[in-house]
Order: structure tokens, then sequence, then C-alpha cells
């Protein structure tokens, strides 16, 4: 009995301490491993290598993306040890409809920031219509890649958590791998980064370089526009002639954006959905919006990566110019819209549910409520000039966040 115990109790302890040696391992040697990053052309949003003009009744402007299929120059794999690379995740707004990707507020970061020894870099992963599903799901295959210090989620007011949707996102967990992951994260994450790379690089890529004119994307804006009025109910088509005759005009000139039309006509009241944070379906897009935060924090967390949300501003809940526009092209707006809190409130709640710190600038904005420079006129979004106070507002907050995290 006595030869078993204690066979037993050397046994457990050649366990621990092989163990204890591999987590030291993972410690020591992890970081040091050599790590495998997808070679080739990946369309992971858009077509890669592509140079896109685009015009409308309120801008022109230039979309390039890289190798990758992100809106932005190449990024360097391995990150290099001297930069402070901080990517940013969102919709249209992060993205830089209607701006060049040097006016974007992303961009205007690295000039505005400032870490001793640091290069700040930063990587524009927006699309134009996304929400914070999609966040959610680009942030887990990118952020192994790009090896970001920062991930930024810019979550638009009102729209984005109207598009969290009604149904809740599920965290897919394995406890295996989470213990795995506890003991071992630089193995681990060499592993899912391996798989990741062997994913992308088996992909076919399914769409090839877009070299496109402002005329060619002017037409096919124009002929979408007219299918569009061609299957418009009757209701629908009511509404449309009742609009202002500039925006039937650049409508049908393929001059200003169809799918934002179509919404007005469809769903005039998605501005005022939002500005009620106890309304059940609001709560609930709240919880779905916190789950899709959740799931980037714990991605960026395994990769070394700090998350914070931005609200950023659109132009009905801060600016009365915008306020007044957005109704030329068919949405409803109340005036409670230029003073409530709810649009950033909302956000927030999403925020603190994930743990994750949330910026806001509409107090700013508001301070510049009859400015006419900083939304475009029927488009919306953000000028050039929008970009730049949105940076500049930001970029304080920012900078101590990132001073007091260091």
């Amino acid at each position: 009995m006595k030869l078993f115990v204690r066979n037993l109790i050397l046994t457990i302890a050649s366990v621990l301490f092989a163990l204890i040696l591999t987590m030291i391992a993972d410690r020591v040697l992890g970081p040091f491993l050599p790590k495998p990053y997808p070679s080739g052309t990946h369309d992971l949003i858009f077509p890669p290598l592509s140079h896109q003009e685009f015009a409308s009744v309120d801008f022109t402007y230039i979309v390039e993306t890289n190798s990758l299929g992100l809106r932005d120059k190449e990024v360097q794999r391995p990150k290099p040890n001297n930069v402070l690379r901080i990517v940013g995740v969102g919709d249209s707004y992060t993205y830089g409809w209607g701006v060049n990707i040097e006016d974007t507020w992303l961009r205007r970061l690295e000039s505005l920031l400032n870490i001793p020894e640091k290069k700040i870099e930063t990587v524009n992963v927006g699309k134009p219509g996304a929400g914070p599903p999609f966040y959610a799901e680009i942030s887990q295959k990118l952020v192994p890649i790009l090896e970001p210090d920062i991930i930024l989620v810019g979550i638009l007011q009102g729209n984005d958590i109207a598009s969290s949707g009604s149904e809740g996102l599920e965290q897919v967990g394995n406890k295996l791998v989470d213990w795995t992951r506890y003991f071992f994260p630089n193995f681990v994450r060499l592993v899912e980064l391996i798989k990741l790379s062997k994913d992308l690089e088996s992909r076919t890529q399914e769409r090839p370089p877009e070299k496109t004119t402002t005329e060619d994307n002017r037409k096919w804006t124009e002929n979408t526009a007219r299918e569009f009025y061609q299957k418009m109910s009757p209701e629908e088509r009511e509404r449309f002639e009742k609009l202002d005759e500039e925006v039937k005009s650049a409508f049908f000139k393929g001059l200003l954006n169809p799918y934002m039309i179509d919404l007005a006509l469809k769903n005039k009241h998605i501005y005022t959905l939002t500005l009620n944070p106890e309304d059940p379906w609001i709560k609930q897009c709240i919880e779905n919006m916190a789950k899709a935060l959740m799931i980037i924090k714990n991605v960026g967390s395994r990769f070394g990566a700090k998350v914070a949300v931005v609200a950023i501003p659109d132009g009905p809940y801060v600016n009365e110019v915008a306020w007044h526009n957005i109704q030329k092209v068919g949405f409803d707006a109340v005036p409670d819209m230029l003073t409530s809190d709810a649009p950033d409130l909302v956000i927030k709640k999403a925020s603190e549910m994930a743990g994750v710190p949330c910026f806001t600038v509409s107090e700013e904005f508001r301070k510049k409520k009859n400015a006419d420079n900083l939304f475009f006129k029927l488009d919306g979004h953000l000028t050039p000039e929008g970009h730049k106070l949105l940076a500049e507002t930001l970029a304080p907050k920012l900078q101590k966040w990132l001073t007091e995290n260091e």
C-alpha cells in the first residue's frame, strides 16, 4: 500500500513538473516562435488590389484596397516592434464613405496620437452596410493576422443598435480549448494562426481586382436606382414622388445612394426607433451588441490587444442642418433627437455589459450644431471636416487611455 501511494505521488509530481516546464517553455519560447502568415491575395472584405472611383451629388473619392482586401495601405507582417498598431472595425463611417482614406478619422489619429518610441499605425477594417455581428466575425479572422495593439470598434449612433438584430450572437466555446489556452496561451495562438493561414490559403479567391471609373459606378448606381423604382409598392411610389426634386433628380442620375432612399421608403422611422432605451426590442439589441463586443474583446485578449468603443455621431442626432436634410430624403425626425442622450447611452450600456471602455464625442459636435460642413447634404455621411472634428475630439481621450494603460 505504501509503495502504491509513493508511486502515485511520484506520478502526480512528475506530471505537475512536466506541466510546469511546458508552461515555462510557452512563456519563454512562445513569443519567439516563427508565425505563419497567409501569402498571396485575399478578399477578406473587398476584392484585393482594386482601384475604384466614385462620385455623387455630394462628393468624389477614390477607393484602393490592399492584398488582404482592406481599404488601406499594405500591412507589414509580422508587425515591427516599434509600431503601435490600431485596427478600426466599423461600417461606412469608419470605412470613410465619400472621403479619401487620408481624410478618415481613423487615419488622422496617426498624426494626433503620441506614444514614446512608437510609430502609430492604423488599419481600416470598415465595411459599408455592416453591423456589430460582422464586426465580431471579421475580428476573429483579422486580429490574428494584423496583430493589433488596439482594436477600436466604431459604433454608429442609432443604426448599429438597430442592425444588431433581434437574435443574439452566441459565443462558441470549448472548455478544453479554454483551459489549454489559459495554461499555454502562446502555443494555442500559434496553432490558431496556422489553422487560419491554411484556411485562407486554401480558399479560391472569389473576386478579382476591380478597376472602375466614376462613370462605371455612376451607371451601376443609376441602373440600381431604376430597378428599385420599378419594384416600389404603390405606397412607396407615392412617398417617393413627394420627395424633394433635387433628391429625385440625383437618384435617377445615379448620383445618390439608392439603398438609402429604399431604406427611407421602407422604414422611415429608423432614426427615431432607438430613442427609447427602455423599449424591449432596443434592450434586446443592446444585449446583442454587447455579445458582439465581448467576442471582439475575447479575441483581442487572446492576441494581446486592448479593445475600446468609439460612439460615432450620426448627423441627425448632433447637427440641425443634417437633421433637416434627412427629412429631404424621406426619413422621419423629431426635435428630441438633437438633445437626447439615448444615441450614446445605448452604446455605453452595451460597452459596459461587455466590459470595454466607450468614448463619445457628441458634445463637441453639438457645439457646432449649425455647421453645414460636417455632414454631406443629402448623403448624410461625415465630410472630411466631420472626420477631422471626430479625430481631434477623440484623440485626447484616446491618448489619456493609452498612457494610463501602457
